[in-house]
C-alpha cells in the first residue's frame, strides 16, 4: 500500500482558499468558483502528513484566474499520529513558517530557498493546514530518490545550507533578542523526552536490520570487523544521537532545516543545468550545531564512491558561501569584529574538526532513513496499521531491497575503513 493512504482529491473549502488569496494578492475582487485536488506527492515520498495539489479557478477584475498550490493537512489516522507525533510536527512546522521565517526573509533580504507560504495556521473549521505555492508551475522538480545527486545538485544545497546558517550566526550577533523569539518559537520533536521510547525503537530497529543486512554480506568476512564495531551501538543508539543533536556550544547554534535529504529537495533546471533548489518540509526544523544539517544531508542522498571524489570540495563549496555571505550580512567596516570573530570561529578547518566529530549522527541517521530512501515504490508499507511492536518484525523486514544492502554495506565499509567505528 501507498503512503499516502487517504483520498487525496478531497475537495478544498473554496471560501477559505478565496480568503486566503484574497489576503496574500491584496485583492478583494478574486472569485473562486472551483478547487480540484489531486495527489501531491509520489508514492513513497511522503507519510507525515497529506499532500494535496490543488487547481484554482475563478475570475479576478472580470478576468479568468487561476492558479496552482499545495495544500498540507495532518493525516486522519489518530494511532499513526500519535506514534510518529504526527501533531507535534505540523505545530512546528506552522512555526517555521509564521515564526522563524519571516524573521529570516526580513533580515537576509528575502535570500531564502523556501517556497512562498500563502497561509500555516488553522481553517474555518479550526483544521490545521499549510498552504505553498507549487514549485513546479515554476519548473522546480524532485529527484529520484533511488539514485542519488551529482554535484551540481549536491554543490547548490551546500551552497544554500552555507547562506541559510550564516544568517543565524549574523542575526545572533546583531539581532539577539530576535534570534532567541525564533528558537523558542521552535521545537525539539525528535530528540526529547516524550518522543525517546517511539524514537529509541525506530533507532534500534535501524540498527538490528543493519547487522542483519551486513551478515548477508559477509561472505568473504570483510565486513566481520565492521559488524563487531556496529554491535558495540546496541542500545545506546538515542543517547548518541540526542548528545550530537543537543549537546552543542550555543556559539555553534544555528537555526537548521532539520530534515535535508533528497525527497525534500526541489530543483530548477535551465537548458539542462541545474541552477535553483527549493527546501520543503519544515516539520523537524531545530536550533543545532550546522553540521547536523551537513551530515544529514550528505549521508542520505549521496553514495559513497560520490563522497569519496567530492566530499571535501563541498565542504569547500560550504564554506565559501557561509564566509560570502557573513560578508554580507555583516559588512565591514562597521561589523569588522563580529565578522573576523565569526569566520576564524567558523574556519574550514574547525568545521571539518566539528564534522568529525559528530560523524555518528550521520550513520545513525542513515541507517533509520535508508528504507524510506530505498523502498520500492510498489511496495510501501501501510503506516496506517504499524504499532510500536511492527519496529523489526520479520514483514517490515523482508521489504528492504537489494539497493538498501548495497548501501548499508559501502556506507558502514566506508566508516569503518576510515576509522570512525573505532572508539565506540
Amino acid at each position: 500500500m501507498d503512503f499516502e493512504s487517504e483520498d487525496d482529491s478531497e475537495k478544498e473549502n473554496e471560501v477559505f482558499i478565496e480568503k486566503v488569496l484574497q489576503t496574500c494578492e491584496n485583492d478583494l475582487t478574486i472569485k473562486i468558483d472551483s478547487v480540484e485536488c489531486e495527489a501531491g506527492s509520489r508514492q513513497g515520498d511522503n507519510y507525515m502528513s497529506l499532500i494535496k495539489r490543488a487547481a484554482v479557478q475563478g475570475k479576478c477584475r472580470d478576468s479568468d484566474y487561476q492558479r496552482k498550490l499545495i495544500v498540507k493537512r495532518q493525516i486522519s489516522s489518530i494511532s499513526r499520529r500519535q506514534l510518529f507525533r504526527c501533531d507535534e510536527a505540523f505545530a512546528n512546522e506552522i512555526a517555521a513558517y509564521t515564526q522563524v521565517l519571516p524573521h529570516l526573509r526580513d533580515f537576509s533580504g528575502d535570500r531564502l530557498p523556501y517556497p512562498e507560504c500563502l497561509f500555516a495556521g488553522f481553517d474555518d473549521s479550526q483544521k490545521e493546514v499549510i498552504i505553498l505555492e507549487d514549485l513546479r508551475e515554476s519548473g522546480f522538480e524532485m529527484e529520484d530518490r533511488l539514485k542519488g545527486l551529482d554535484y551540481p545538485h549536491c554543490s547548490l544545497v551546500m551552497q544554500e545550507l552555507g547562506n541559510l546558517h550564516a544568517i543565524s550566526l549574523a542575526m545572533k550577533a546583531t539581532q539577539p533578542e530576535t534570534f532567541e523569539r525564533m528558537k523558542r518559537s521552535i521545537s525539539e520533536i525528535v530528540y526529547c523526552p516524550e518522543a525517546r521510547e517511539v524514537i529509541s525503537n525506530t533507532l534500534e530497529c535501524s540498527l538490528r536490520d543493519t547487522l542483519a543486512s551486513l551478515r548477508v554480506t559477509n561472505a568473504n568476512g570483510d565486513l566481520t570487523g565492521a559488524i563487531g564495531r556496529i554491535e558495540q551501538l546496541q542500545g545506546s543508539m538515542y543517547d548518541i544521537m540526542s548528545r550530537h543533536v543537543l549537546d552543542n556550544e550555543d556559539s555553534w547554534l544555528v537555526i537548521c532545516h532539520g530534515d535535508i535529504w533528497i525527497n525534500n529537495l526541489m530543483f530548477r533546471r535551465i537548458r539542462s543545468h541545474v541552477e535553483q533548489v527549493k527546501l520543503l518540509d519544515l516539520q523537524t526544523m531545530r536550533c543545532t550545531s550546522p553540521v547536523i544539517d551537513i551530515l544529514h544531508f550528505i549521508y542520505t542522498s549521496t553514495v559513497r564512491d560520490f563522497r569519496h571524489a567530492h566530499l571535501d570540495q563541498l565542504l569547500t563549496d560550504y564554506h565559501t558561501t557561509l564566509n560570502a555571505s557573513l560578508r554580507h550580512y555583516l559588512p565591514p567596516p562597521d561589523d569588522q569584529d563580529t565578522l573576523n570573530r565569526l569566520q576564524t570561529q567558523f574556519s574550514l578547518a574547525r568545521i571539518k574538526r566539528e564534522l568529525q566529530r559528530k560523524m555518528l549522527y550521520g550513520l545513525g541517521n542513515a541507517m533509520w532513513l535508508m528504507p524510506a530512501i530505498t523502498f520500492h515504490p510498489n511496495r510501501i508499507p501501510d503506516l496506517n496499521a504499524v504499532t510500536m511492536t511492527d519496529f523489526g518484525n520479520t514483514q517490515m523486514t523482508q521489504m528492504l531491497t537489494p539497493e538498501y544492502h548495497r548501501r548499508i554495506r559501502e556506507m558502514v565499509l566506508e566508516f569503518y575503513e576510515q576509522g570512525l567505528l573505532q572508539d565506540l
